[in-house]
């Protein structure tokens, strides 16, 4: 579910006519402003951030790119920023050749379907550093993820497909269809996805509204080919996902056992297997097809999940809370009171490995929090 991305369509809409005359709000600048997706980098103690100015406090057209050192984790400082549109979503690290790939998701034309790939010059050294490129990506980008095969990216769009990218060639898009018939004789034919995770050859895509889609990545540009293996059409609502060994963590609210509830869903999905020659998409139920581990009830409106060696945490937007779930037991052990409307997420690992510290992007506030994973406390805000 992609609500801020609807506020932020409505109030351009709201907003166009008047801020062709003059501006509105003030440019971004190197503010922080709805900061929608982190990724760390130990070695070079970098933290890199999105804002994607949802909350539209800023240049509505406006958003931007953070690179952070957080030499010290707890005082991250401000190395650049370089201005983008607004809207960006995830951060892909290819350090390999010192960029950071995002999707970016803005166009004041809502008849387009197409949007774009920035390519940024992460390389601190290099008089380019910062400077940003465009490739062509489909409608609504969002998720990114490498790599399956070696050196290709993989990209949620909203328009019933998933597009790649390699890391070694143009950034020109391929795309896999995600329309299908189920071999209960129903057919799925909308597709807009939101979120994705990798697992021996097969991509883990959630639908928005409802239902997992699990694709069958070798199968991309194979002619007359099937490439969605299966659908576990039972997850209402599902928002991100993460997976590790044989077990998927996906967040999602809606209607289970009888009432609504906000959970992280657990499931073994150690018997799905890449399926080669099917004609039709297997329909799955999670207890059914023996899928289900456990669903742990968390806060309101949950977005995103992470996992560190011990612990799940899940982002509760409507709570301004993160849930902190027990890997071993399965259960909520408490919820961490952070800034408004927390959204994206981070892992500080040391240099030996230990998980340290989470970073925690709050969209409304526009901070931070950073929470000290021995304690489970937020014991620094930044700015």
């Amino acid at each position: 579910m992609r609500f801020w991305l609807a506020l932020l369509i409505s109030s351009h809409l709201a907003l166009m006519g008047c801020a062709s005359a003059f501006d509105v709000f003030d440019d971004i600048g190197n503010n922080i402003a709805s900061p929608s997706a982190m990724v760390v980098d130990v070695a070079s103690n970098r933290l890199y951030l999105v804002n994607s100015n949802s909350e539209v406090l800023y240049d509505w057209s406006q958003g931007s790119f953070h690179v952070l050192n957080i030499t010290d984790p707890l005082a991250p400082v401000l190395v650049n920023y370089v201005v983008t549109d607004s809207f960006s979503g995830e951060i892909y690290l290819d350090l390999n050749q010192k960029r950071a790939l995002v999707p970016n998701r803005y166009t004041e034309d809502l008849s387009r379907t197409d949007d774009r790939l920035y390519t940024i010059n992460i390389d601190e050294a290099s008089a380019d550093f910062l400077t940003l490129s465009e490739s062509t990506l489909g409608r609504d980008p969002f998720a990114i993820i490498c790599c399956y095969p070696q050196g290709r990216l993989w990209i949620t769009t909203s328009g019933d497909e998933i597009q790649y990218v390699d890391l070694g060639g143009d950034l020109t898009p391929g795309s896999i269809s995600l329309l299908t018939n189920l071999d209960t004789g129903a057919s799925i034919t909308s597709a807009a996805t939101s979120h994705i995770a990798l697992r021996n050859g097969l991509a883990f895509l959630t639908r928005e509204n409802s239902g997992i889609m699990v694709v069958n990545l070798d199968e991309a540009g194979v002619t007359g080919s099937v490439p969605m293996d299966y659908f576990i059409s039972d997850v209402p609502n599902p928002r991100g996902i993460i997976i590790s060994g044989d077990r998927a963590y996906i967040v999602g609210e809606g209607e289970e056992g009888g009432r609504w509830k906000r959970f992280l869903l657990v499931l073994d999905i150690s018997s799905l297997t890449p399926l080669f020659d099917n004609t039709t998409t297997r329909n799955l139920d999670k207890e059914d097809d023996s899928l289900f581990v456990a669903l742990i009830e968390i806060g309101k409106n949950p977005q995103e999940v992470l996992l560190s060696s011990a612990y799940a945490f899940v982002t509760n937007m409507d709570d301004d809370t993160v849930s902190v779930i027990g890997i071993a037991s399965l259960e909520k052990l408490r919820d961490i009171a952070v800034g408004q409307g927390p959204f994206s997420l981070a892992l500080y690992t040391d240099a030996n490995g230990q998980d340290r510290y989470l970073y925690v992007g709050n969209l409304e506030s526009n901070t931070i929090s950073i929470v000290d994973i021995a304690t489970l406390d937020v014991v620094a805000t930044y700015p």
